[in-house]
């Protein structure tokens, strides 16, 4: 199948609740500090990745993940999370989950985000296997013009 095959495979995206449960479990494990909890949830087939939101933040691979976010939620101690509603859909073992959530430091500061995970149906449930979260840097602060946003 070439190019143009895979483009007009023409499926129907569907709503997940499940993986809408799942985000909001995200986000409850981040401001608790369950770093178990992100050890069970990201894949542990090859090719698992997360980018965080420091540019040295891009690691590849179960063990790094697991080692790297059980470090930073002790780090993070006492950030709240504000999950926000997030959109979630699937198609067939693939699904995916978008969310702004606001992240709340202990000295009340509030710092919106954007989040974004593709999940793999696997043995065990839903597990993540790309992570993103970003803090949105307007055009104008990036190049230096207004860019067309809407």
């Amino acid at each position: 199948m070439g190019l143009q095959g895979l483009c007009e495979r023409g499926t129907i995206m569907e709503k997940s609740s499940e993986l809408e449960q799942l985000y909001f479990r995200i986000c409850e494990a981040q401001s608790n500090g369950d770093g178990l909890f992100f050890e069970q949830c990201f894949s542990q087939k090859d090719g698992v990745l997360a980018i965080g939101t420091d540019p040295e933040e891009w690691w590849v691979g179960h063990a790094a993940i697991a080692r790297v976010f059980k470090a930073q939620l002790k780090e993070i101690e006492g950030i709240q999370i504000k999950a926000g509603m997030p959109q979630a859909y699937y198609d067939g073992s693939i699904g995916w989950i978008a969310g702004r959530p606001t992240y709340t430091l202990p000295n009340g500061t509030e710092i919106p985000a954007r989040f974004t995970a593709v999940l793999q149906r696997e043995e065990g449930g839903w597990k993540i296997v790309q992570w993103h979260s970003s803090i949105g840097i307007s055009n104008e602060d990036v190049t230096g013009e207004r860019l067309t946003t809407r």
